[in-house]
């Protein structure tokens, strides 16, 4: 990010709020840290979607998959705001998001546990 929207003793300038617009992610979109995001190619058109900076910059990093943890790290904001940009994008169908499975079976966990005790 540019070094003149930081002040080394207040922080950001521009404050997460501004950058959401004041708003949180949506209940339709869900989001998990380790989901990965990964720009739309060919980009398509968003005439509805005013492209922030921080969206540019999302679009350009997610190249390849991305975690949502680390579009956060890179981008130096918390990850509820990501989480809203990033829904943003995926509304738009600037971005395809997959999530990682949230329901563990057995064999799953008794692949774990071999994996394990080999360690």
């Amino acid at each position: 990010m540019d070094e003149a929207w930081y002040d080394d003793e207040a922080g950001p300038i521009v404050r997460p709020y501004t950058i959401t617009r004041g708003r949180t992610p949506t209940r339709t979109t869900r989001l998990d840290t380790a989901s990965q995001v990964l720009t739309v190619e060919p980009r398509p058109e968003t005439p509805r979607l005013e492209l922030t900076p921080e969206h540019r910059w999302i679009l350009d990093a997610c190249a390849r998959p991305v975690s949502l943890a680390e579009l956060a790290v890179q981008l130096g904001q918390p990850v509820g705001v990501v989480r809203v940009l990033c829904g943003d994008l995926l509304d738009h169908g600037a971005v395809f998001v997959r999530s990682p499975r949230t329901e563990v079976s057995r064999d799953i966990l008794e692949q774990v546990y071999r994996g394990l005790s080999r360690l």
